[in-house]
């Protein structure tokens, strides 16, 4: 990989993003629009504000779980997995 992109993997699958882009945007980039499921309705979500206000986007990344995408860049090596969280993380 060169070194303006790294690559990092959403449920197993490989993928790859210019470095410093956040995990929303390099899922959007690849055609991923939601990652996550409500509770009550089992209804996708994604990015919706996209500035880390709401809950919408969470996504786990190796051992982290609730990650927002919106903020979160994506590394070199991450393992991102569609999340089970519900934004109530304390």
């Amino acid at each position: 990989m060169t070194a303006d992109r790294v690559r990092f993997s959403f449920d197993g699958t490989a993928m790859d993003a210019p470095r410093g882009m956040t995990i929303g945007a390099a899922l959007l980039a690849h055609g991923v629009t939601s990652w996550r499921l409500t509770r009550a309705d089992a209804r996708p979500r994604g990015l919706f504000c996209g500035i880390g206000a709401c809950f919408d986007c969470l996504v786990d990344v190796g051992g982290d779980r609730a990650v927002r995408a919106c903020l979160g860049p994506v590394r070199e090596g991450d393992e991102v997995r569609t999340s089970a969280s519900t934004g109530v993380t304390g």
